[in-house]
């Protein structure tokens, strides 16, 4: 799926400037290209809240290109929890490394006997063409029994794309019953994610 936005050059404008009139300021870059720009935060929430990381967004530039690019951080104010900045990565015809979401099907054995199906991730880290990027990969569970776990290596990934993650990852798995609470509890005493989305490079500023 591709999302669309526009942005602009900039010459000049200082980030704190751009910020108070309501705009974002980012980067756009790859091996060969580094620019800095700035799109409008409101039009960036909405198609950043669709896209995420995983889907390609074209932007769209004064001078006419059409750049298409995946989102590889974003710097969150923690008192406002807004943006700050983003960095655009510019896609060639080189593979990329991305995350691509996993939509979990099927109704578990285990979760028939009583089971829990916890799903650990989301989504999974991936090598692939820009050609290529699915939009997600479907993962069937159904055949999970109370106690088993499903790894990244059990995947059936499509056709040229290639795993980038440790391929004994756990993706998902079914937990008895009991054991619900303590992963629960677990998680709620497992520090909060931090504020940034640590995937791509920091710009520097003035």
């Amino acid at each position: 799926m591709e999302y669309r936005l526009k942005a602009y050059y900039r010459e000049g404008e200082r980030p704190a400037a751009l910020r108070r009139v309501g705009k974002l300021p980012g980067v756009i870059y790859n091996r060969s290209l580094n620019r800095k720009v700035y799109v409008e935060l409101s039009e960036f929430d909405k198609v950043f809240r669709q896209a995420s990381i995983h889907h390609v967004i074209v932007l769209e530039l004064p001078d006419g290109q059409e750049l298409p690019t995946l989102v590889r951080q974003v710097n969150l104010d923690k008192r406002r929890r807004r943006p700050e900045h983003v960095d655009f990565y510019v896609l060639s015809d080189e593979p990329v490394e991305m995350y691509v979401p996993l939509r979990f099907v099927g109704t578990p054995v285990g979760v028939r006997e009583g089971g829990v199906l916890q799903e650990v991730h989301r989504d999974i880290r991936v090598r692939v063409s820009p050609r290529n990027i699915p939009e997600y990969i479907e993962v069937d569970v159904s055949g999970l029994g109370i106690g088993d776990s499903l790894h990244a290596a059990d995947l059936h990934l499509p056709e040229g794309v290639r795993l980038a993650m440790p391929p004994e990852e756990t993706l998902a798995a079914v937990v008895p019953p009991e054991d619900v609470e303590k992963l629960a509890a677990m998680a709620a005493e497992a520090p909060a994610e931090p504020e940034v989305i640590r995937k791509g490079k920091k710009e520097e500023e003035a």
